[in-house]
């Protein structure tokens, strides 16, 4: 997938890592050209010094053919005009925008926007979800497309641990995205051994999280929610 992703700060730097080591091509917009040059420099992506709300940026960034764009700077309304001008000029299919005042999202979703990241929903969400199961916990839900980004403490006692990925019938919209052991960050392929303690990030259809629930966490998840 051709993704461009519009904002290369911190949080802009680590999602371009993960495009990349996932096998997506990936473009970079920032009006800052030391973190242009940066990201270039890191993973030899292309990048754009420049305004991703203006459109011609955009196209020589190569919009016209990109599947997704990413509006991931520290300003709702340039999110907002990115992902217009991304839909409606370019007609890309799927835009993600990221929302720093909560009440924007109302009017995020309502102008078309795909799918957005609320900072502030998201920290309450695994707030709540840690007091009341602290098996999976859900990070981000898309919610047109009905995936989420869940993650999972493999418990000692799971029917997961000790097997390599390819061993293990995942469901069929499920996909391990990556998994923190200790402070090293694997990006997993089917080789890789699940450990009790991993941490682990998983993109799921919310029709399959019980049955991911579990493959990971077994009848350990029954006891959780006592």
């Amino acid at each position: 997938m051709f993704v461009i992703v519009v904002g290369s700060g911190k949080v802009g730097y680590y999602l371009v890592q993960s495009l990349v080591h996932t096998g997506h091509e990936v473009a970079v917009l920032d009006k800052a050209a030391d973190k242009v040059q940066q990201v270039i420099d890191d993973f030899g992506v292309v990048g754009i010094t420049g305004d991703g709300c203006d459109p011609r940026v955009l196209e020589l960034a190569g919009a016209g053919r990109a599947e997704c764009i990413v509006a991931n700077t520290g300003d709702d309304e340039d999110n907002l005009i990115v992902c217009q001008v991304a839909k409606i000029r370019f007609h890309v299919p799927q835009t993600i925008a990221r929302v720093n005042n909560p009440k924007n999202e109302i009017l995020f979703k309502r102008l078309g926007i795909d799918a957005t990241v609320n900072s502030t929903d998201l920290i309450l969400s695994v707030l709540e979800q840690e007091v009341t199961c602290k098996g999976m916990t859900p990070l981000i839900a898309f919610r047109k497309s009905k995936m989420e980004i869940v993650e999972t403490v493999l418990p000692a006692d799971s029917p997961a641990a000790g097997k390599l990925l390819k061993d293990i019938s995942f469901p069929s919209q499920c996909r391990i995205l990556a998994v923190l052991r200790m402070d090293q960050v694997l990006l997993p392929d089917g080789s890789t051994k699940l450990e009790p303690q991993d941490l682990i990030f998983t993109l799921v259809h919310t029709t399959q999280l019980d049955a991911l629930e579990h493959i990971l966490i077994g009848n350990h998840a029954e006891a959780l929610k006592h």
